[in-house]
C-alpha cells in the first residue's frame, strides 16, 4: 500500500464500513504458532453506519495534493481532517474503519511480549529455532511478520503486514543494538507508535488514491513527502498513545486495542478541529 498504490479508493454511495472487514479481523492471529499471553481476543468496536456522501474525498485529495507539491504540513493536517470528517463519517467512524489495524497491533504487542519473556513452551521453541539459524535483523523482522500476518489476503492484511515490517525495521535503524526477540516494554510501545502511524498513512493513501504520483513531483520528492507524512502522523498519534498508556505498561490485547482505537480517534478529532 502507501503512495505506490494505484487504487482510486472507495467511491460515494457505498457503506462507510466495508461489510467484509469483520471477516478480516476474525482471521487475525488464528494461524499463530505462539499463543497470546492473555485470554480471549478483544471485541472489535462497531463499524460506522450509513453510506458515503458524493465527492466524499474531494477536499482531502485537494489538500493532500497541495502538501505533495509544497511540503506544508498544514495542508497535510487539513487533508486528514477532511478525510475523517466527510470522507469517513467523523473521527469515531474513521478510527473504527481501522479496527483491523488496531487488532493486528494488539496481536503484535502480545506476541513480542510472549517471545521476550518466554511465557510459553511455544514461545521458547519459536525463539530457539529462530536464533539457531543465526538470523540477521532483517531475517528476524521477516519471521515476526510471517508469524502474525502470513502472505495473501485483503488489502487491509497487506497493509498491516507492510506496516509491521516498516515499524520493526525503523526500530532497528534507530537503534542497531536492539534485540527484537527480547524487547523492553518501552521499546514495544515505541513500535506501536510507528506501526499505527504507518497504518494511518497507508489508509489515507489507499483511500485517496495516487495523489503523489499525479501531483507532478519527481520520485525523490515523493519519497521524501511520504517519509515526512509518516513522521508527522507518528508525532501526533504518539502523543495520544503516551497520554492513554498511563500505567498500563503491559496491557492485555483488549486494553491495547482500546488504547490504539482511542489514539486514532483523538488524532482525527484534532485535525477535524483545525479545519
Amino acid at each position: 500500500m502507501g503512495t505506490s498504490t494505484s487504487s482510486a479508493g472507495p467511491g460515494s454511495g457505498v457503506s462507510l464500513d466495508p461489510p467484509w472487514l469483520d471477516d478480516v479481523i476474525a482471521e487475525i492471529g488464528t494461524g499463530n504458532t505462539v499463543p497470546p499471553g492473555d485470554g480471549e481476543p478483544p471485541a472489535p468496536p462497531a463499524g460506522a453506519t450509513g453510506t458515503a456522501p458524493p465527492a466524499r474525498y474531494g477536499d482531502a485529495r485537494r489538500e493532500l495534493g497541495k502538501y505533495a507539491r509544497n511540503g506544508d504540513t498544514q495542508h497535510l493536517g487539513n487533508a486528514i481532517g477532511h478525510y475523517s470528517r466527510r470522507g469517513s463519517g467523523g473521527a469515531s467512524a474513521a478510527a473504527s474503519r481501522m479496527r483491523a489495524s488496531t487488532r493486528a497491533g494488539a496481536e503484535l504487542f502480545s506476541f513480542l511480549n510472549s517471545v521476550s519473556q518466554g511465557t510459553s513452551p511455544e514461545a521458547r521453541k519459536w525463539i530457539d529455532d529462530l536464533r539457531a539459524s543465526n538470523p540477521s535483523a532483517e531475517d528476524v523482522v521477516d519471521a515476526i511478520v510471517r508469524e502474525l500476518a502470513p502472505p495473501g489476503g485483503s488489502a487491509d492484511e497487506e497493509s498491516f503486514r507492510d506496516s509491521m515490517g516498516l515499524a520493526l525495521s525503523e526500530l532497528v535503524k534507530d537503534d542497531p543494538t536492539i534485540d527484537l526477540l527480547g524487547m523492553s516494554v518501552d521499546d514495544t510501545w515505541e513500535l506501536m507508535k510507528g506501526y499505527l502511524a504507518a497504518e494511518a498513512a497507508n489508509r489515507l493513501c489507499f483511500d485517496l488514491g495516487p495523489i503523489f504520483e499525479s501531483s507532478q513531483i519527481d520520485p525523490k520528492t515523493a519519497v521524501i513527502r511520504e517519509r515526512e507524512m509518516r513522521r508527522f502522523i507518528k508525532n501526533e498519534i504518539g502523543t495520544h498513545v503516551d497520554m492513554l498508556r498511563g500505567t498500563s505498561s503491559n496491557p492485555t490485547r483488549g486494553q491495547l486495542d482500546s488504547i490504539l482505537q482511542e489514539s486514532l480517534k483523538m488524532t482525527f478529532e484534532l485535525f477535524e478541529a483545525d479545519l
